[in-house]
């Protein structure tokens, strides 16, 4: 491949792109890294426990009108 100047811009743009800093959180790093780590190997069951345990308490703090809320909202879908 011919290296002219228009290459060499879009080779430098591409490494400028692709190139990230390490994700950092001030002094939550530790944590953030424990819990992505364990979202990238099960990321189905902690979530699955989140919605539950919300749900439920949204059903605490509204009561029946959630599930009017739900229906409603089926509706416009």
């Amino acid at each position: 491949m011919r290296k002219d100047r228009t290459y060499q811009l879009l080779l430098a743009k591409m490494h400028e792109v692709a190139s990230l800093p390490t994700q950092d959180v001030g002094p939550f790093t530790n944590i953030y890294k424990v819990i992505t780590a364990n979202f990238k190997n099960s990321p189905y069951l902690p979530l699955g426990v989140v919605s539950l345990l919300s749900a439920f308490c949204l059903y605490l703090i509204f009561g029946s009108a959630l599930v009017r809320l739900a229906t409603l909202l089926q509706f416009g879908f």
